[in-house]
């Protein structure tokens, strides 16, 4: 542990109050927190934060379900579609991170107009942003919102990645995949897949995110997104990307209040004696994800880059670009461009694990710099 500490300390950036302002947005608390149910973490990407407010506001009966999103394995390829959840087993079936796109606008929005009672609506950062403005629009519709819960999002991705990663992963090449999760268990978890002849693949999740972190297969709408934790929620919620939290026991969540609705409702699930929930102070959340809100934030290096690559990106935030910035923006904005094509989508099918990692290491690199 003292080693984790040491290279936290190491690595550590001392994070202006307009920095965090920026990358944050109003908020009234910053945590550190986890399920006290030992199975609701166990099948959770982080600290099964969510999944125990929404089962309080649920007990509670301050809503009459959730919006959740799941993962789907249909005709043997994954999706994610957005459903109902009125219990705690329903809850503990929606677990896990899902990297894969999403219709929030058409299919969750849809859910949400025509269900009938309180709602909790667990989202990412830019659907968040979707529902404030249709809420705005509609008394109807805003008075059915009684919370709304944002999770950390780095970037979506097209179906061909997780398709890519399946393909890799079968068994043999008749087998039929039946369930995938992306990623589960303490730290980085991860990824499994259980395909027809009962055969259960289990790989760390790097299978996935060494080409997901690289941005290849990256969703169009992403690369004009700066929003990580979420700027129009209730609470935001996330991973804990500290060396010093590696061997701890139970991963822990990091967790962000945006109202004062949702500062009462993580202390009312905590005074339910579903969540323990210990303040910290917001830098150090922003240091948990520091690599991810730098470039994340920094949509103006992508602005930039993208004019060299034939890319119009509108830059909302006029940040600072150093060298190192373009230069990540530039390899983020390749790479996804090499995958908007069927041929440049073959090509990195066919690129061996050794050249993905160095890549990866040569990213994040210039990330430290």
């Amino acid at each position: 542990m003292a080693f984790e500490n040491l290279v936290d300390r190491i690595l550590k950036t001392n994070w202006s109050q307009e920095q965090v302002n920026k990358f944050i947005g109003p908020h009234n608390g910053s945590f550190f927190t986890y399920a006290t149910d030992h199975l609701t973490r166990s099948n959770a990407a982080s600290g099964g934060t969510v999944t125990a407010v929404l089962k309080s506001l649920l007990d509670r009966e301050e809503i009459d379900a959730a919006l959740v999103c799941v993962s789907e394995v249909i005709n043997g390829k994954v999706e994610a579609n957005f459903k109902l959840a009125r219990t705690h087993e329903e809850l503990l079936a929606s677990q896990g991170s899902k990297y894969i796109s999403t219709r929030f606008s058409s299919q969750a929005m849809e859910i949400i107009r025509n269900f009938d009672g309180r709602l909790a609506v667990v989202c990412l950062p830019c659907d968040a942003k979707l529902l404030r403005k249709a809420t705005e629009r509609s008394p109807e519709l805003k008075a059915k919102i009684a919370c709304v819960i944002t999770l950390f999002c780095g970037h979506l991705s097209s179906p061909e990645l997780t398709q890519l990663v399946t393909d890799r992963l079968r068994p043999h090449p008749d087998a039929e995949l039946k369930d995938f999760r992306y990623r589960s268990g303490h730290w980085r978890g991860r990824l499994t897949a259980e395909y027809d002849n009962g055969r259960v693949v289990s790989k760390k999740f790097s299978a996935f995110s060494k080409y997901q972190n690289l941005y290849y297969f990256c969703e169009t709408k992403c690369m004009h997104c700066y929003d990580h934790i979420g700027y129009f929620g209730d609470i935001a919620c996330g991973d804990i990307w500290l060396q010093r939290m590696k061997n701890d026991p139970i991963k822990h969540s990091a967790v962000i209040t945006k109202s004062a609705k949702g500062l009462k409702i993580l202390e009312e699930a905590a005074s339910d004696n579903l969540l323990v929930i210990e303040p910290k102070p917001v830098e150090e959340i922003v240091e948990a994800q520091s690599r991810s809100f730098k470039i994340h934030y920094n949509i103006s290096a992508r602005a930039k880059a993208g004019e060299k690559l034939g890319l119009k990106i509108k830059d909302e935030v006029n940040e600072k670009v150093r060298w190192s910035d373009y230069q990540v923006a530039r390899i983020i904005l390749k790479n996804y461009l090499l995958t908007q094509t069927e041929e440049g989508r073959e090509k990195v099918r066919n690129m061996s694990s050794r050249q993905i990692t160095l890549q990866l290491y040569l990213l994040k690199a210039l990330q430290v710099l």
